[in-house]
């Protein structure tokens, strides 16, 4: 017990400044109870006071309404009465203005509207029009559309067909180019061909027409080709191809390569043999060559291809190997020269020519110098009639219509003539003379 005691002193002896303040704690709690319970209890007061003043407005705003909807409803009578009469007393004003605003509205909105439908249509017009030429183009597109797929369709079934019949005739012209007859007369068609091309024709003659016979043998070459100077130049157109078709009629790489090699060697030998006719001796006129020709570059330039030197070699063997191309220039040239020759054969025809005419422009001239002398000779004696008229005759009628002798006419007063014709000058007239016979002359 005693120990208990003690403890509980030790105990309050070492806490005793925390009891000392949890006790002032409570004692403040107290006094600030007791401080703020008297506002809080006049703050409650004031609030059942303030319930019960909002409680009596509330009584008197239910009042002042059931005041206001009783007032509301006598109004409300009072002013359907007034209304209903003011309504049978303007009904009709009302009707009329109303009718009146009605036609005016209408008025004005059919205008208006007629006016936004013109603007309208001015505007969707030529949108409208250019819709329809574009239909119209789309039509019309759409008809050569159809018309040209017809008419390809029509043109590839005409192709297969030719292409076909192209087949069949490339086969034919193959098999028929093979035998010597027809080929000579293509390379013969072939030289007609360039020499119509040319203008050479009427100075080409061909081998139906000329022929020169030797001691051994009758020579007769394709064409003869005659310049101007009583020159020929000798074209040769037997030309060997069938190894270079039997080239490029197989499939096989090295076979096609023997036979164009072939081709070459057929070529040079040509050439050889052609050399061996000595065709500028046989024609008296003709250039120390003659012509060699080719119907196809493909033919030249496959035996150049594997020949490298045959070109040189035929020159040296005095043979020019042409092909169209070539043979078309050489006769152009020739064509030419035969135009020179013409112009100058001529010449000497148009001096002569020149000169008569000068001639007879110059007797012209003196002719038409005498007829303005006599004109000039018959304006004078005109003028001179005239002055002797105006002195002795008409004084005379004048004093007769004075007395009254009178046909009823007025006498016309005639104009002496001023005009006096150009004479040419003579010296201006020889000197173009002497100036045309130059040029002509040159």
């Amino acid at each position: 017990m005693n120990s208990s005691g003690a403890g509980i002193g030790s105990f309050i002896d070492n806490n005793l400044l925390l009891i000392v303040a949890l006790l002032m704690f409570l004692l403040g709690v107290l006094l600030a109870y007791f401080i703020y319970n008297r506002p809080l209890q006049q703050a409650r007061r004031e609030i059942d006071r303030l319930q019960m003043q909002l409680h009596n407005e509330e009584q008197l705003h239910e009042e002042r309404l059931l005041m206001l909807d009783d007032a509301q409803d006598r109004l409300h009578n009072t002013f359907a009465v007034a209304s209903q009469r003011s309504l049978r007393e303007n009904n009709q004003q009302f009707l009329q203005l109303a009718e009146e605003s009605m036609r005016r509205f209408h008025s004005e909105s059919r205008a208006d509207l007629d006016q936004r439908k013109q603007s309208i249509d001015h505007l969707v017009d030529p949108i409208k029009q250019a819709l329809e030429k574009t239909e119209q183009q789309i039509q019309n597109i759409e008809k050569h559309r159809q018309a040209s797929f017809g008419a390809l369709g029509e043109q590839l079934r005409n192709l297969s067909v030719d292409q076909l019949a192209l087949r069949q005739e490339t086969s034919k012209l193959s098999t028929a180019l093979r035998t010597p007859g027809t080929r000579g007369q293509w390379g013969e068609m072939s030289l007609r061909r360039i020499a119509e091309m040319a203008g050479m024709i009427e100075h080409c003659d061909f081998m139906e027409q000329v022929q020169r016979s030797n001691d051994e043998r009758t020579i007769r070459p394709d064409m003869v080709v005659r310049m101007p100077d009583k020159r020929e130049l000798v074209i040769d157109a037997k030309s060997p191809m069938d190894a270079y078709m039997d080239a490029y009629a197989t499939e096989n790489e090295a076979e096609r390569q023997r036979y164009l090699v072939h081709h070459a060697k057929r070529v040079r030998e040509h050439v050889r043999i052609l050399a061996g006719k000595r065709y500028w001796e046989q024609f008296e006129n003709a250039p120390d060559f003659v012509v060699l020709f080719m119907p196809g570059e493909q033919f030249l330039g496959a035996a150049m291809e594997q020949d490298k030197n045959l070109m040189q070699d035929a020159l040296d063997m005095r043979v020019i190997l042409s092909t169209p191309a070539t043979l078309m220039a050489l006769l152009r040239a020739v064509a030419f020269g035969w135009q020179q020759s013409v112009l100058t054969e001529n010449a000497g025809k148009i001096r002569d020519v020149g000169t008569e005419l000068h001639k007879r422009l110059t007797v012209f001239i003196n002719h038409v110098e005498k007829l303005g002398k006599n004109l000039e000779s018959g304006v004078d004696t005109y003028n001179r009639l005239l002055g002797s008229l105006e002195r002795s005759v008409l004084p005379g009628a004048k004093k007769l219509a004075e007395l009254g002798v009178s046909s009823g006419r007025n006498l016309a007063d005639a104009e002496p003539l001023e005009i006096s014709p150009r004479v040419p000058v003579q010296s201006e007239l020889e000197l173009e003379g002497i100036g045309i016979a130059d040029d002509i002359k040159e």
